[in-house]
């Protein structure tokens, strides 16, 4: 019998304007944060580093800027455009809601740094959820199998088994890891669309 379900965040509950956040961000502060076509491989490793809690995601302001006057003012500024450049998935937020009114219980499973996570919390994005399980806290992304035998063993602290728990996520390897651990697990990579999400998921809980 299914008693929980642990929900992804980004790509799935929202999606992040990453462009929007860092024009946002560069009127502010005068340089840019996005690193998609840098060859930095010491700034793509501190940037990767901050989401399993193994580097101070301060170093990448100052691996991009040295000059940086005030770096907790640039981390807030930067946490300012990331709450305020979001999507949010209405529809499935109302599918939330619902799950919550029959009685499921809810948790989150995000790899996220500890800066995100703060502004998401903030912004009240975890609001109705019981916990939320991240990366930074783990010290591992879902990608690793040591990620979700950790889950496990926390969620054994609300007196859940994995076969209990439903998990849905965007990325197929992270819903593989799932399942190898005993839950069953959907694969939602149709953001905003909910149609086929519904449909698996009463497909899972009937």
């Amino acid at each position: 019998m299914i008693k929980a379900i642990i929900f992804d965040f980004g790509s799935v509950i929202y999606k992040t304007k990453w462009k929007e956040l860092d024009e946002f961000f560069s009127k502010k502060n005068g340089f840019s944060v996005l690193i998609a076509n840098s060859n930095d491989d010491e700034l793509i490793r501190i940037y990767r580093d901050s989401d399993v809690g193994k580097e101070d995601f301060r170093k990448f302001f100052l691996r991009i800027n040295p000059n940086v006057a005030d770096i907790n003012k640039v981390l807030e500024d930067y946490k300012e455009g990331y709450s305020k450049y979001k999507i949010l998935n209405g529809e499935l937020l109302k599918i939330i809601k619902d799950l919550r009114k029959r009685g499921f219980r809810l948790f989150g499973f995000t790899d996220i740094k500890k800066e995100h996570y703060e502004a998401n919390l903030k912004l009240g994005v975890y609001d109705g959820f019981e916990e939320i399980f991240t990366s930074f806290e783990f010290n591992h992304l879902k990608s690793e199998k040591k990620s979700f035998d950790r889950l496990a063993k926390e969620l054994k602290r609300y007196g859940l088994n994995p076969s209990e728990c439903v998990f849905v996520d965007d990325r197929l390897e992270n819903v593989e890891n799932a399942r190898k651990i005993g839950m069953k697990a959907i694969h939602y990579a149709e953001f905003p669309d909910v149609g086929l999400f519904k449909a698996k998921l009463e497909e899972v809980l009937s």
